[in-house]
């Protein structure tokens, strides 16, 4: 074991030094590829207590959530922050974070883990907490039918530890074909209808299995500020500019609704759709998205990104006015024709790899 975990070492710290630019799960990949079963040595040397979150959307809020809730009690945590949401990135969280021995100082671990990789990820890691907040359609081309991914969820409840605690958002109908007797419910009956409130309800779910005090809980909310792109705002020119990550019809769906409930359907608007491996390459999923929530839109939309052209087209069939779809491919364009138009909010939706870009573009400009 102490092989493969100083070799990911050697190659973080490589990274660190060469390279500003992701890499982040490298090292966990290799270290994988030598000691397949780490993830399990790791976990059983160190008694690791394991939290997975996982679903369609909402996890990363969700963990940074219940993360700001632990540190208002001042416990201290892992969690996959920085790298993927596949084993190998839980693979170089621990190695970043262990000695060259495999030991940890801390604990305790809140992992991100990728609807696919729910099955591998607790035969490694034995949790004994996971969270299950929604299932919907999500880059297919890479992850496969819905029910397949049911059924791997299904499995892998049956080998969970007995102790173990199964949390469930009862509002998602696909989540209750799951079945076993360690099942708690958590959610309304009628959905709240805010962007965020699924995932705050998710966060107090787990914080209340840990037995997390109130006051933690009340302190982490206040606290919480979102991931990069998952609702992050900053004002630029002194424009207010919110990034809200689309990458499937369900997110898109939702965060259409929030701009209709605020009012901000004819605020300016940025719609970027890329088809990079991280987006998924299948980008069919935006015609099953309620794009027709923009057909009586009266101000121009900025569609960009390296599928804008079939963005333009799904816009154009749900309604929207051609001339008001304004096309340009190209992200730097895109961007100094959507930050010139006047208005209070301006609001961009990009899909993951849009979004990194779009952020480079956008601080580069405002710290020059």
């Amino acid at each position: 074991m102490s092989s493969s975990i100083i070799i990911g070492k050697i190659i973080s710290r490589c990274l660190r030094f060469f390279s500003s630019k992701g890499g982040t799960a490298l090292p966990g990949l290799i270290a994988l590829k030598i000691n397949p079963i780490l993830l399990r040595r790791l976990a059983e040397q160190n008694q690791l207590k394991s939290i997975i979150i996982t679903g369609t959307n909402g996890k990363t809020t969700t963990s940074r959530l219940l993360g700001s809730m632990l540190q208002a009690q001042n416990i201290l945590f892992l969690h996959n922050r920085s790298g993927s949401n596949l084993l190998r990135g839980i693979a170089s969280t621990l190695i970043n974070q262990s000695d060259i021995f495999g030991r940890l100082k801390i604990k305790l671990a809140i992992w991100e883990i990728d609807e696919a990789a729910v099955l591998t990820a607790v035969r490694q890691l034995q949790p004994e907490i996971i969270l299950f907040n929604n299932l919907s359609r999500d880059q297919l081309d890479r992850y496969g039918e819905l029910d397949s991914i049911l059924k791997s969820w299904q499995e892998s409840l049956t080998i969970l530890p007995q102790n173990a605690q199964v949390l469930i958002n009862r509002t998602d109908q696909r989540l209750q074909q799951l079945h076993s007797p360690q099942i708690i419910y958590f959610g309304r009956k009628h959905p709240l209808g805010q962007y965020h409130q699924a995932n705050i309800l998710a966060a107090q779910a787990l914080a209340h299995a840990l037995k997390l005090k109130p006051t933690s809980i009340s302190q982490g909310l206040q606290s919480f500020r979102p991931a990069f792109g998952r609702g992050e705002t900053f004002i630029f020119n002194k424009r207010q500019v919110k990034i809200l990550l689309v990458k499937n019809p369900a997110g898109l769906t939702a965060v259409l609704n929030l701009l209709r409930d605020n009012q901000q359907l004819n605020q300016p608007l940025l719609v970027a759709l890329n088809d990079l491996i991280a987006d998924g390459t299948d980008v069919s999923w935006i015609w099953d998205a309620n794009l027709e929530i923009l057909r009586h839109r009266r101000t121009p939309i900025i569609v960009s990104g390296l599928r804008s052209a079939d963005l333009a087209l799904r816009l154009k069939y749900a309604g929207v006015k051609e001339q008001l779809i304004h096309l340009h491919p190209n992200l730097h364009q895109a961007w100094q024709k959507f930050i010139a138009q006047p208005g209070q909010n301006h609001n961009i939706l990009p899909t993951y790899t849009a979004m990194l870009k779009l952020r480079q573009i956008i601080f580069q400009q405002k710290f020059d």
